[in-house]
């Protein structure tokens, strides 16, 4: 790890096969189905039902009703070698389709850190673990519960960061200014809070990321808000009533 910039190569793929919200996590069942689970970075899975504690590399989404990966470092030659070492196939609700690459977008990122903060908007935010889910139903106290989302947050850029390689060399600054919705989400079975936040941080970071818990299957990725569409608008293109990962 350093503290220059490095240059974080990210790797946005969109398919021709069109996908609801609720149904991204059996779109990365089928992806790493047809990928062989030889590689860990597609499922973040150790052998046996055993999770790696690390930051995904390889995010399955949802981009405008069709099915996406979206690869960051190690992450884009896994998917890379995948696609190329097999045939596209893939089972889909109980049929056989074939995969075709619709939109492809790949590009290199420098983090660094900013003079003046930047603002992010991040979507379905899966911010609380277990024990801050408890800690926020027990509290009562507007400020308390936007203290626990920003010192959160803070903790899932750092986290980011160490996955990236980059050793901030100065004091991170987070400012949640906004928090734009909540509703009701499902991790592993346990119930928790997905929300719509804004922030601003005085680091560059790229379009199209992902912070939280959840990530490889579509929860919290995030835009810079200039580049964003309207919140309404963007909430529009994930809403649902209860969102899920088994």
């Amino acid at each position: 790890m350093n503290n220059t910039a490095p240059a974080l190569r990210l790797l946005h793929l969109t398919f021709n096969l069109s996908l609801y919200p609720r149904q991204l996590a059996r779109w990365r069942g089928a992806f790493v189905e047809m990928a062989g689970r030889g590689n860990s970075l597609l499922h973040n899975h150790k052998e046996g039902e055993e999770y790696h504690y690390r930051y995904p590399l390889v995010h399955y989404r949802m981009w405008r009703g069709k099915a996406a990966v979206t690869a960051i470092n190690e992450g884009v030659e896994a998917v890379q070698e995948a696609l190329a070492a097999n045939s596209w196939d893939i089972n889909w609700e109980g049929e056989q389709k074939t995969l075709q690459v619709e939109g492809l977008n790949m590009k290199e990122h420098h983090l660094r850190m900013l003079p003046h903060p930047k603002t992010y908007r991040l979507y379905n935010w899966l911010a609380l673990n277990q024990e801050n889910y408890e800690r926020w139903q027990r509290e009562k106290s507007l400020v308390k519960r936007a203290a626990l989302l920003e010192n959160t947050l803070a903790g899932h850029l750092l986290g980011f960061c160490t996955a990236a390689g980059y050793r901030l060399p100065e004091r991170l600054d987070v400012n949640l200014h906004e928090i734009q919705s909540m509703k009701k989400a499902r991790l592993h079975g346990n119930p928790t809070i997905a929300f719509n936040v804004a922030y601003d941080a005085n680091l560059l970071l790229p379009s199209g990321i992902a912070l939280g818990r959840g990530v490889s299957t579509g929860f919290g990725w995030q835009v810079p808000a200039r580049a964003g569409m309207h919140p309404e608008k963007a909430g529009r293109e994930r809403e649902q009533e209860e969102v899920s990962a088994e």
